[in-house]
């Protein structure tokens, strides 16, 4: 597998990864991790310059990594 295969392969699993926390707010993979999708209300913020802008609401999206897979990597 080249570069380019698994980047194609990377985008369509991060899009499918995008597309279910659209409809729901936790995606878990058992031994890997989970997605977190959480809610955060529209808010004003005051810019480096002085000036208020508008955020508006959106979702932000967490990774909590799984205990095996984190054992795995620290070779436990």
């Amino acid at each position: 597998m080249n570069k380019n295969e698994f980047l194609d392969i990377l985008s369509k699993d991060l899009e499918c990864i995008a597309h279910s926390l659209k409809d729901s707010d936790e995606l878990r993979f058992i031994g890997f991790g989970s997605f977190k999708a959480k809610h955060t209300a529209a808010k004003e913020v005051k810019t480096p310059r002085g000036t208020i802008a508008k955020v508006p609401a959106q979702k932000r999206v967490s990774f909590s990594v799984g205990s095996e897979f984190k054992a795995t990597v620290n070779n436990k």
